[in-house]
């Protein structure tokens, strides 16, 4: 059974990307045959919808299951994938260049944050 915490990201991410895509909650309820209520309700994570229902709306939007469940976490891969593509079309030689300035990111980033060698970022 999902509770209300574990609904909490996918109903905002639903909301975010609704948004995202330019529709008004209106005019998702009714493509999904929903209230606009409702559909407020679960946005806000109020209400859990089944899962019958989120797929109407999730198809409604025409979004992307993925977007809905796994929001930043996809962008988040999808970005790792473009630089892995990336990466890929260099020289050996400009990969240890790009390697170099990653190291000196993070090792600015650590001393910014005033952090041990044994502590995590």
């Amino acid at each position: 059974m999902v509770i209300n915490d574990e609904f909490k990201g996918c109903s905002t991410q639903m909301r975010a990307e609704r948004e995202r895509l330019g529709y008004s909650r209106e005019q998702i309820a009714e493509r999904a045959h929903i209230s606009p209520r409702y559909l407020a309700a679960i946005e806000l994570g109020e209400k859990i919808p089944k899962a019958d229902v989120m797929v109407r709306i999730i198809r409604a939007m025409g979004a992307s299951a993925d977007a809905i469940f796994y929001g930043p976490q996809q962008e988040v891969e999808n970005e790792s994938k473009h630089l892995a593509q990336i990466i890929l079309q260099c020289t050996p030689k400009e990969r240890m260049l790009i390697a170099a300035i990653v190291d000196t990111i993070l090792d600015v980033r650590q001393r910014e944050c005033g952090l041990g060698e044994t502590e995590e970022l």
